[in-house]
Protein backbone atom coordinates (compact mmCIF):
# COMPACT_ATOMS: atom_id res chain seq x y z
CA UNK A 1 0.00 0.00 0.00
CA UNK A 2 2.83 2.39 0.85
CA UNK A 3 4.52 1.93 -2.53
CA UNK A 4 1.24 2.48 -4.37
CA UNK A 5 0.56 5.61 -2.32
CA UNK A 6 3.95 7.10 -3.14
CA UNK A 7 3.71 6.12 -6.80
CA UNK A 8 0.32 7.80 -7.19
CA UNK A 9 1.58 10.85 -5.33
CA UNK A 10 4.67 11.14 -7.53
CA UNK A 11 2.59 10.87 -10.68
CA UNK A 12 0.13 13.46 -9.41
CA UNK A 13 2.99 15.86 -8.66
CA UNK A 14 4.19 15.58 -12.27
CA UNK A 15 0.67 16.25 -13.53
CA UNK A 16 0.30 19.29 -11.27
CA UNK A 17 3.45 21.03 -12.41
CA UNK A 18 2.53 20.52 -16.07
CA UNK A 19 -0.48 22.80 -15.63
CA UNK A 20 1.02 26.28 -15.43
CA UNK A 21 -2.04 27.91 -13.87
CA UNK A 22 -2.37 25.31 -11.12
CA UNK A 23 1.40 25.20 -10.59
CA UNK A 24 1.51 28.98 -10.14
CA UNK A 25 -1.43 29.07 -7.72
CA UNK A 26 0.04 26.16 -5.75
CA UNK A 27 3.64 27.33 -5.53
CA UNK A 28 4.45 30.94 -6.38
CA UNK A 29 1.23 32.80 -5.53
CA UNK A 30 1.09 31.95 -1.78
CA UNK A 31 4.76 32.86 -1.35
CA UNK A 32 4.33 36.16 -3.22
CA UNK A 33 1.35 36.97 -1.00
CA UNK A 34 3.39 36.01 2.06
CA UNK A 35 6.16 38.45 1.17
CA UNK A 36 3.65 41.20 0.37
CA UNK A 37 1.80 40.72 3.67
CA UNK A 38 5.06 40.76 5.63
CA UNK A 39 6.07 44.06 4.00
CA UNK A 40 2.65 45.71 4.34
CA UNK A 41 1.83 44.56 7.86
CA UNK A 42 -1.44 46.23 8.97
CA UNK A 43 -1.46 48.42 12.07
CA UNK A 44 -4.67 46.79 13.30
CA UNK A 45 -4.14 43.12 13.99
CA UNK A 46 -0.36 43.39 13.66
CA UNK A 47 1.71 40.27 13.21
CA UNK A 48 -1.13 37.98 14.31
CA UNK A 49 -3.31 39.03 11.39
CA UNK A 50 -0.36 38.98 8.99
CA UNK A 51 0.74 35.45 9.88
CA UNK A 52 -2.86 34.19 9.86
CA UNK A 53 -3.44 35.58 6.37
CA UNK A 54 -0.10 34.17 5.18
CA UNK A 55 -1.05 30.69 6.39
CA UNK A 56 -4.54 30.95 4.92
CA UNK A 57 -3.06 31.98 1.57
CA UNK A 58 -1.07 28.74 1.61
CA UNK A 59 -4.02 26.66 2.82
CA UNK A 60 -6.45 28.33 0.43
CA UNK A 61 -4.43 28.34 -2.78
CA UNK A 62 -1.90 25.54 -2.36
CA UNK A 63 -4.17 23.07 -0.59
CA UNK A 64 -7.86 23.86 -1.14
CA UNK A 65 -7.88 25.26 -4.68
CA UNK A 66 -5.29 22.81 -5.99
CA UNK A 67 -7.11 19.82 -4.49
CA UNK A 68 -10.46 20.91 -5.95
CA UNK A 69 -9.02 21.60 -9.40
CA UNK A 70 -6.83 18.49 -9.58
CA UNK A 71 -9.49 16.02 -8.46
CA UNK A 72 -12.06 17.53 -10.83
CA UNK A 73 -9.65 17.35 -13.75
CA UNK A 74 -8.58 13.77 -13.00
CA UNK A 75 -12.19 12.66 -12.61
CA UNK A 76 -13.33 14.22 -15.90
CA UNK A 77 -10.34 12.66 -17.71
CA UNK A 78 -11.38 9.25 -16.29
CA UNK A 79 -7.97 9.05 -14.63
CA UNK A 80 -9.52 8.30 -11.24
CA UNK A 81 -11.59 5.45 -12.69
CA UNK A 82 -8.52 3.93 -14.34
CA UNK A 83 -6.61 4.06 -11.06
CA UNK A 84 -9.49 2.47 -9.16
CA UNK A 85 -9.69 -0.36 -11.70
CA UNK A 86 -6.10 -1.27 -10.87
CA UNK A 87 -4.88 -2.94 -7.68
CA UNK A 88 -4.89 -0.04 -5.14
CA UNK A 89 -8.02 0.41 -3.03
CA UNK A 90 -10.03 3.61 -3.64
CA UNK A 91 -8.91 5.09 -0.32
CA UNK A 92 -5.27 4.57 -1.35
CA UNK A 93 -5.92 6.26 -4.70
CA UNK A 94 -7.53 9.28 -3.06
CA UNK A 95 -4.84 9.53 -0.38
CA UNK A 96 -2.12 9.33 -3.02
CA UNK A 97 -3.77 12.12 -4.99
CA UNK A 98 -3.67 14.33 -1.89
CA UNK A 99 -0.05 13.66 -0.94
CA UNK A 100 1.58 16.36 -3.15
CA UNK A 101 -0.70 19.19 -2.02
CA UNK A 102 -0.41 18.13 1.63
CA UNK A 103 3.40 18.04 1.52
CA UNK A 104 3.55 21.31 -0.41
CA UNK A 105 1.18 22.92 2.10
CA UNK A 106 3.39 21.91 5.03
CA UNK A 107 6.58 23.10 3.32
CA UNK A 108 5.10 26.44 2.29
CA UNK A 109 3.63 27.00 5.75
CA UNK A 110 7.10 26.50 7.21
CA UNK A 111 8.54 28.91 4.63
CA UNK A 112 6.07 31.73 5.33
CA UNK A 113 6.49 31.27 9.09
CA UNK A 114 10.25 31.47 8.68
CA UNK A 115 9.82 34.54 6.51
CA UNK A 116 7.69 36.24 9.16
CA UNK A 117 10.18 35.33 11.87
CA UNK A 118 12.94 36.90 9.79
CA UNK A 119 10.87 40.09 9.59
CA UNK A 120 10.45 40.12 13.37
CA UNK A 121 7.22 38.23 14.06
CA UNK A 122 7.08 36.94 17.67
CA UNK A 123 6.54 33.26 16.83
CA UNK A 124 8.27 31.75 19.84
CA UNK A 125 5.42 32.14 22.34
CA UNK A 126 3.60 28.84 21.93
CA UNK A 127 4.65 26.90 18.81
CA UNK A 128 2.26 24.07 19.71
CA UNK A 129 -0.73 26.27 18.89
CA UNK A 130 0.85 27.17 15.55
CA UNK A 131 1.28 23.47 14.76
CA UNK A 132 -2.37 22.83 15.64
CA UNK A 133 -3.45 25.75 13.43
CA UNK A 134 -1.43 24.51 10.44
CA UNK A 135 -2.31 20.83 10.86
CA UNK A 136 -6.00 21.44 11.49
CA UNK A 137 -6.26 23.97 8.69
CA UNK A 138 -4.45 21.61 6.31
CA UNK A 139 -6.82 18.70 6.98
CA UNK A 140 -9.84 21.02 6.77
CA UNK A 141 -8.76 22.40 3.38
CA UNK A 142 -7.90 18.97 1.97
CA UNK A 143 -11.35 17.65 2.88
CA UNK A 144 -13.04 20.83 1.67
CA UNK A 145 -11.21 20.45 -1.65
CA UNK A 146 -12.40 16.86 -1.98
CA UNK A 147 -15.96 17.95 -1.23
CA UNK A 148 -15.88 20.90 -3.64
CA UNK A 149 -14.56 18.73 -6.47
CA UNK A 150 -17.75 16.68 -6.23
CA UNK A 151 -19.80 19.82 -6.93
CA UNK A 152 -17.56 21.01 -9.78
CA UNK A 153 -18.07 19.94 -13.38
CA UNK A 154 -14.79 21.13 -14.91
CA UNK A 155 -11.39 22.28 -13.71
CA UNK A 156 -12.15 25.76 -15.04
CA UNK A 157 -15.38 25.89 -13.03
CA UNK A 158 -13.36 25.35 -9.85
CA UNK A 159 -12.40 29.02 -10.03
CA UNK A 160 -16.06 29.76 -9.24
CA UNK A 161 -17.07 26.89 -6.97
CA UNK A 162 -14.15 27.49 -4.60
CA UNK A 163 -15.02 31.15 -4.02
CA UNK A 164 -17.58 30.70 -1.18
CA UNK A 165 -15.16 28.75 1.01
CA UNK A 166 -12.36 31.19 0.11
CA UNK A 167 -14.43 34.18 1.19
CA UNK A 168 -15.55 32.39 4.37
CA UNK A 169 -11.95 31.54 5.31
CA UNK A 170 -10.47 34.98 4.78
CA UNK A 171 -13.54 36.77 6.13
CA UNK A 172 -13.44 34.66 9.28
CA UNK A 173 -9.72 35.30 9.72
CA UNK A 174 -10.15 39.06 9.40
CA UNK A 175 -13.10 39.06 11.81
CA UNK A 176 -11.26 36.99 14.42
CA UNK A 177 -8.07 39.07 14.09
CA UNK A 178 -9.87 42.39 14.44
CA UNK A 179 -12.12 41.28 17.31
CA UNK A 180 -9.05 39.73 19.02
CA UNK A 181 -11.26 37.62 21.20
CA UNK A 182 -12.28 34.64 19.17
CA UNK A 183 -16.02 35.15 19.68
CA UNK A 184 -18.18 32.15 18.89
CA UNK A 185 -19.89 34.11 16.12
CA UNK A 186 -16.54 34.62 14.39
CA UNK A 187 -15.47 31.02 15.04
CA UNK A 188 -18.44 29.80 13.01
CA UNK A 189 -16.42 30.72 9.91
CA UNK A 190 -13.67 28.30 8.79
CA UNK A 191 -10.67 30.64 8.82
CA UNK A 192 -11.42 32.21 12.20
CA UNK A 193 -10.14 29.28 14.27
CA UNK A 194 -6.79 29.32 12.46
CA UNK A 195 -6.46 33.08 12.98
CA UNK A 196 -7.40 32.80 16.66
CA UNK A 197 -4.85 30.04 17.29
CA UNK A 198 -2.17 32.14 15.60
CA UNK A 199 -3.10 35.16 17.73
CA UNK A 200 -3.04 33.15 20.95
CA UNK A 201 0.33 31.61 20.07
CA UNK A 202 1.76 35.15 20.07
CA UNK A 203 -0.02 36.33 23.21
CA UNK A 204 2.36 36.74 26.18
CA UNK A 205 0.75 34.27 28.61
CA UNK A 206 1.86 31.08 30.30
CA UNK A 207 1.22 27.86 28.39
CA UNK A 208 -1.69 26.76 30.59
CA UNK A 209 -3.56 30.02 30.09
CA UNK A 210 -2.89 29.92 26.34
CA UNK A 211 -4.11 26.35 25.99
CA UNK A 212 -7.26 27.06 28.00
CA UNK A 213 -7.97 30.15 25.92
CA UNK A 214 -7.42 28.14 22.73
CA UNK A 215 -10.02 25.46 23.50
CA UNK A 216 -12.93 27.23 21.72
CA UNK A 217 -10.81 27.71 18.59
CA UNK A 218 -9.61 24.10 18.69
CA UNK A 219 -13.19 22.84 19.03
CA UNK A 220 -14.32 25.10 16.20
CA UNK A 221 -11.51 23.84 13.96
CA UNK A 222 -12.34 20.23 14.79
CA UNK A 223 -15.96 20.98 13.98
CA UNK A 224 -14.98 22.29 10.55
CA UNK A 225 -12.77 19.26 9.93
CA UNK A 226 -15.70 16.96 10.73
CA UNK A 227 -18.12 19.02 8.63
CA UNK A 228 -15.76 19.02 5.64
CA UNK A 229 -15.19 15.29 6.12
CA UNK A 230 -18.92 14.58 6.02
CA UNK A 231 -19.29 16.77 2.93
CA UNK A 232 -16.35 15.05 1.24
CA UNK A 233 -17.80 11.62 1.96
CA UNK A 234 -21.20 12.60 0.63
CA UNK A 235 -20.23 14.71 -2.39
CA UNK A 236 -17.04 13.21 -3.80
CA UNK A 237 -17.51 11.44 -7.14
CA UNK A 238 -15.35 8.94 -9.00
CA UNK A 239 -17.38 9.21 -12.21
CA UNK A 240 -17.61 12.30 -14.44
CA UNK A 241 -20.53 14.61 -13.77
CA UNK A 242 -23.29 14.33 -16.34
Amino acid sequence: MGNALLAIGATEWKLLIRNRTVAFSATALPLVMGVFLAYSRPAEGGWAMTVALQLLAVLGFTVYFTTSTALTSRREDLYLKRLCSAEPAPVVVLAGMLVPTAVLGVVQSAVVLGLSAAFGAPLGGNPLLLVVAVAGGLVMCLLAGVATSGRTSTAEQAQITTLPFFFAMFGGALWASVSAGGTWAALLLPGAAVAELVRLSMTPQDWTAQVNAALPAVLALLGWVLLCGVAARGWFRWDPRA
